[in-house]
């Protein structure tokens, strides 16, 4: 019996120190996965954090191809000059091309035996025999923020042949920014000379006889305001058009005119204007601009222009004393010339981005029109 007895109680011993790890590991199992659960919402917001900070970048990318699109041919080579008006620098991956008007040769289409398609251009020496003329890449590829006129170089073919090309640049971030070539012209008939143009970002500003005009009154025929009356209300008319083919471009209220003149000796004499709503054609018919969406609002939204066609030109207003105001432009009695500069604030691919840009000089006289 007193051999049992130990037993027993020995055996409720083990009993406790079993039980005591039992706890310790469920206490420990516990602690373990409450850790792996922080692990994973750490890793999922970082992972986040990082996406989040990868769009914003590919956001902030705005590489703009110029007029030619493409120069300095040779028989094998061309040049693409772009510049980056966007926040970051970016990297070009490949860049396609194809031949959509093939009436001087198949190169870059589907009849092409060496690229059966569009031609594929890569960076280095090349992968691809894409045009019958050697293999096809291209340097310079990587283009800083604020760089102006950067030359891309791509060797192995030519786009100087007679045919229509579209030009596909693509960025390691994803984002496509194309051209047509040769560059598609926009003929201006009111302006035989050449084009009174001022190209800031996606947007064209016009300012030939048609283009910078304004009324006074009633009156709904604009006439040329490089010549305008002293002591009179008007209403400024500017023709923005948007080249922009893969957004459109929405004015923000703050978009203004600031006009100084010739004898000013201190900001008191400078003289600014706002934009007002596309309805106020006249001082009789100003009213304040509203930038939300219709039928809230009626903003100036410009919309992209055609692949391969000229960009639809848009008559803007000025005509607030104030931002969203009215009120009209009155230059008082002030017998000069002013300088002219225009702020444009706008939304363009869902970005805020403005320029201010020198414009113009135009006259104000008490004689109008007999002394312009």
């Amino acid at each position: 019996m007193t051999i049992y007895r130990r037993f027993v109680r020995a055996k409720k011993g083990m009993s406790t120190v079993f039980g005591g790890l039992f706890f310790v590991i469920l206490i420990l199992m516990g602690f373990n996965l409450m850790l792996w659960g922080f692990i994973q919402y750490d890793n999922y917001n970082t992972t986040l954090r990082s996406m989040n900070q990868n769009d914003q970048l590919a956001i902030s990318e705005n590489l703009v191809p110029t007029n030619p699109g493409a120069q300095n041919f040779t028989s094998t080579s061309f040049n693409i000059p772009v510049n980056n008006l966007g926040g970051t620098t970016v990297s070009i991956a490949r860049i396609y091309i194809t031949n959509i008007s093939p009436t001087g040769g198949t190169h870059c289409t589907s009849s092409d035996p060496n690229s059966q398609g569009s031609c594929i251009v890569d960076t280095g020496s090349g992968t691809q025999n894409c045009a019958g003329n050697g293999l096809c890449y291209f340097t310079n590829g990587n283009v800083a923020a604020g760089v102006i006129y950067q030359l891309i170089h791509v060797n192995g073919l030519t786009l100087n042949d007679g045919s229509g090309y579209k030009v596909i640049l693509s960025t390691t971030r994803g984002r496509l920014f194309s051209f047509f070539y040769p560059w598609p012209v926009n003929v201006n008939s009111n302006n035989p000379g050449g084009q009174f143009v001022t190209n800031i970002g996606p947007l064209s500003i016009y300012f030939d006889f048609k283009s910078f005009n304004f009324t006074q009154g009633s009156q709904t025929q604009s006439q040329s305001a490089f010549c305008v009356p002293t002591s009179t209300t008007m209403v400024y008319w500017v023709e923005v058009a948007n080249t922009a083919t893969n957004s459109g471009v929405t004015l923000e209220a703050s978009t203004m005119m600031e006009m100084q003149p010739y004898s000013a000796n201190g900001f008191g004499q400078f003289v600014r204007t706002w934009i007002v709503s596309p309805t106020s054609i006249n001082p009789a018919s100003i009213t304040p601009y509203n930038q939300n969406p219709v039928p809230v609002g009626n903003p100036y939204y410009l919309p992209p222009a055609p692949a391969n066609g000229a960009a639809a030109k848009t008559p803007v207003y000025f005509g607030g004393t104030s931002q969203s105001g009215t009120g009209g432009i009155n230059l008082g009695n002030t017998q000069d010339n002013w300088l002219t500069f225009i702020g444009f604030y706008y939304i363009y691919q869902n970005q805020p981005q403005g320029e201010t840009i020198p414009f113009m000089d135009f006259k104000s006289t008490a004689g109008y029109p007999g002394t312009c």
